[in-house]
């Protein structure tokens, strides 16, 4: 995760990969929960820079943790226990 840092990786392996008029789509199974629990981490972190970016703060400090926050509270629930369980039960695509 580059954007992160250059030095973060996460213990895994592909677990499937489908081809894509733009690329592929990929499926990464991880070693353990804990693997699991930081690159998801690591995703949000992600996600909450890109979101910061597409809105233009300018590194101003009060924008961008508003709108960490306001990520947060929007997309936090897809990152829950729960959404990692029901992630588990989904079968792999074939």
């Amino acid at each position: 995760m580059p954007t992160v840092s250059p030095d973060v990786r996460y213990l895994g392996y592909v677990a499937w990969c489908l081809r894509r008029k733009r690329g592929y789509l990929v499926g990464i199974a991880f070693v353990d929960e804990q693997m699991l629990f930081s690159a998801r981490m690591g995703e949000q972190v992600c996600q909450i820079e890109r979101y910061c970016r597409l809105h233009d703060t300018h590194d101003d400090l009060q924008d961008i943790q508003a709108l960490a926050l306001e990520w947060v509270q929007e997309h936090a629930d897809e990152f829950s226990h729960d959404s990692v369980q029901k992630a588990f039960a989904e079968p792999v695509p074939d």
